[in-house]
């Protein structure tokens, strides 16, 4: 319909390698300036190309709905604070916005109430959207397999108060589920853990861990880990973590995958902390299409 639109687009899907989309880009760009300069109303002289073809199958969507949730906890009440956590959160924040996302909520220092009163109300956005994403800056623990995140007024005195002082991460998972497209969750929440020194152990043996356990999420999630499964993040000395510092340069960046975007952040992570930090991707998407946050 608009040839310099198909253009860019094409030029896109080119540069990824896509040789239907190289070829479709030369008939554009040889034409005489006054065929390309055509109303967008004028259709392309070849085949009409199908939704879901060879050409545009690895085209990103420039009109998707895309919501996010962004928490940075720092104000700690029982324990000393994390210092970049909320600079971190609202840094991503922006960058979110800057990359076109629909609607942005930012909360921060929050208490589990409102933690969970944030995720209620974003998972009736994230219900309707085809991208559903978290991104958490705070304490994170795991107890015997299962993952928390946690709030600014939790006490955590004893291993039972877990489940109602802190946010399993299973509800995050939960708020996101129904976006159509993809759904990440991003937790940069696995910093040497203060509670652990004072918390007491209603059961000896039970498992009790300063990072965060290896999870397995489906159906087109990605959950994004600071530093990979029993292993503890940095904070870091500047205005952001390492993890946070990483992420807003590359979402910034146009035209990179989902994969290697993350792929980057690890190289970028590793590098900044001398080889300690290694961010970890669990889960993965289906292969018939490719995401992007940023398209130009």
């Amino acid at each position: 319909m608009d040839d310099r639109e198909a253009a860019r687009l094409l030029k896109l899907a080119a540069d990824q390698g896509n040789a239907n989309a190289r070829t479709a880009l030369n008939q554009i760009t040889q034409r005489p300036s006054q065929e390309v300069n055509a109303a967008p109303n004028a259709r392309l002289k070849q085949e009409p190309v199908e939704p879901g073809s060879a050409l545009t199958a690895n085209l990103p969507s420039v009109r998707e709905h895309r919501v996010a949730l962004v928490i940075g906890n720092s104000a700690y009440q029982t324990v000393s604070g994390l210092p970049n956590t909320t600079n971190d959160a609202r840094a991503i924040a922006e960058v979110l916005k800057a990359d076109g996302f629909t609607s942005v909520r930012i909360t921060l220092d929050m208490t589990r109430a409102g933690m969970i009163a944030s995720l209620n109300d974003f998972q009736r956005e994230a219900d309707t959207a085809d991208w559903a994403v978290v991104y958490y800056a705070g304490h994170g623990l795991e107890v015997s397999g299962a993952n928390y995140l946690v709030p600014i007024d939790a006490k955590l005195g004893d291993d039972r108060d877990i489940q109602d002082e802190a946010v399993s991460v299973d509800r995050i998972l939960s708020a996101v589920e129904n976006a159509k497209k993809l759904r990440l969750v991003m937790l940069d929440a696995c910093r040497d853990n203060p509670f652990l020194k004072k918390m007491h152990r209603s059961v000896a043996t039970r498992s009790i861990s300063r990072g965060l356990a290896a999870i397995e999420p489906s159906d087109a999630t990605l959950i994004v880990f600071a530093a990979k499964d029993g292993e503890t993040a940095e904070d870091g000395s500047g205005g952001h973590s390492p993890f946070a510092a990483s992420l807003i340069k590359r979402l910034q960046q146009p035209t990179i995958e989902i994969n290697k975007l993350f792929r980057l952040v690890t190289s970028d992570v590793l590098k900044a902390t001398g080889n300690q930090q290694r961010p970890f991707v669990y889960g993965s998407l289906p292969g018939e299409e490719d995401y992007y946050f940023r398209l130009r």
